[in-house]
């Protein structure tokens, strides 16, 4: 589907001008959802059922938001002058951009008149045909070779106050630097929902369609800091690794930070 210059393949990449644009995966299907029922309102609660199913485990609110943020963010949009996202208060978002369709390829039993190459404002068929896919469970996100990364908060063993929020923010911040096309990293406000939930750690990776997840750990230790990290893929429920560091009081904890998040994305490359 192509809409304002940008285009939304069916192998869940977002383009612009040819060129490909950043979307996590949940976004991408929010948006497609979306751009697949474009002028017409989608409420919350379709949206809801669509795109997180019939069990929501995180806060489906904050969920929904990111995601439309990172929906504006990517196509340059601004939610007080819309030119894609529009807002309906308390009820939901329509898609206000004119979408095309363009059928490369018709069977020979069904021509498409010469004076009609073009299918405009996606019809009845090819949006039925999205919302299937959605609506079915197929995951369009599922051909992309992105790898997500779940980095659970880390928990604080004792020691300075806050020291576990601040290794969390500062892995999530280098492990998203490092190769956006390749590695997505799930948002911290989701993945803070799960702080001490006591689930399991493979069942939360799965409802969040990570394929790894990090657990982390702080303790004060005298004048020192020591972190730990263990790596875990969700396929096979097997740690990938396991890290353990001692920072003396002079030294930088960042760059431990940063060695841990490069660990996680060496990792996930092989």
């Amino acid at each position: 589907m192509h809409f304002a210059g940008f285009e939304l393949t069916d192998t869940n990449e977002l383009r612009r001008d040819g060129a490909p644009v950043h979307l996590q995966p949940q976004p991408m299907r929010v948006l497609a959802l979306l751009a697949a029922r474009a002028g017409t309102l989608v409420t919350r609660e379709e949206i809801r059922r669509h795109v997180w199913g019939e069990e929501t485990f995180v806060d489906f609110d904050q969920g929904l938001n990111w995601c439309i943020r990172r929906i504006r963010e990517a196509l340059g949009d601004d939610a007080s002058a819309p030119r894609f996202i529009q807002t309906v208060p308390r009820r939901g978002y329509r898609f206000i951009a004119t979408v095309d369709a363009t059928l490369d390829a018709t069977p020979a039993a069904t021509p498409i008149p010469t004076s009609s190459p073009r299918v405009r404002r996606w019809p009845a068929l090819a949006a039925s045909l999205a919302l299937a896919l959605l609506a079915g469970g197929i995951r369009l996100h599922a051909t992309t070779p992105r790898t997500t990364v779940l980095v659970l908060p880390f928990d604080n063993l004792g020691g300075t106050a806050r020291a576990e929020d601040v290794a969390t923010e500062e892995v999530i911040t280098a492990l998203a630097k490092i190769d956006p096309q390749r590695l997505g990293v799930i948002d911290p406000l989701t993945a803070a929902k799960f702080k001490r939930s006591g689930e399991c750690i493979i069942h939360i990776g799965r409802q969040l369609d990570a394929q790894y997840v990090l657990l982390g750990a702080v303790r004060q230790h005298g004048a020192s800091l020591r972190v730990t990290a263990q790596l875990f893929r969700v396929a096979d429920n097997r740690q990938a690794w396991a890290a353990d560091e001692e920072l003396p009081a002079s030294a930088d904890p960042g760059a431990v930070y940063a060695r841990l998040a490069a660990r996680v994305a060496l990792s996930t490359n092989s």
